[in-house]
């Protein structure tokens, strides 16, 4: 089992956060896009499909200004959790989970149908894609709840939360 001490806890939700630094970083009804513009797929492994519909890995070099970069915060999640398994998103498993639940848990967003869904492997994942995914979901929305969890972990370090 994967687990994360606080500092690495800190450092994703740190990264996450960043990811949102402009309006255009988030994105709606899918994982996102690459610095290449491509659509980003998951069915286990994060890919891109080329032209030849050949699958690929993301491009994810440094942000500039003009990238189309952009994910949904699920995505946000997933990958800055996977930096420390390797850069793989797809070995996150319930490490990716159990930081989904923070974020859930700060951001009241309701789990308990997933919850008790036992072919359900990922209720706070998946809540938090369908939180991020809502029509009337604001990127202030997404600002607020990643400062939000940043805040809890930076003060739950020192005991003060």
């Amino acid at each position: 089992m994967q687990t994360l001490s606080p500092e690495q806890l800190l450092e994703i939700a740190r990264r996450v956060h960043e990811t949102f630094h402009l309006p255009k970083r988030w994105h709606q009804g899918g994982w996102g896009r690459d610095d290449d513009g491509d659509v980003i797929e998951f069915d286990g492994n994060f890919h891109v499909f080329d032209n030849d519909e050949v699958r690929h890995p993301p491009a994810f070099r440094l942000a500039t200004p003009e990238s189309p970069r952009c994910f949904c915060l699920g995505a946000a999640i997933r990958i800055h959790t996977g930096s420390f398994f390797l850069g793989d998103p797809s070995l996150t498993g319930q490490a990716c989970e159990s930081m989904c639940e923070i974020y859930t848990r700060i951001g009241h967003i309701d789990t308990r149908e997933r919850e008790l869904n036992a072919a359900n492997f990922e209720p706070h994942l998946d809540s938090v894609i369908e939180w991020n995914d809502d029509e009337d979901r604001s990127y202030e929305d997404i600002r607020e709840l990643t400062a939000a969890v940043l805040r809890h972990l930076d003060a739950a370090r020192f005991g003060t939360d």
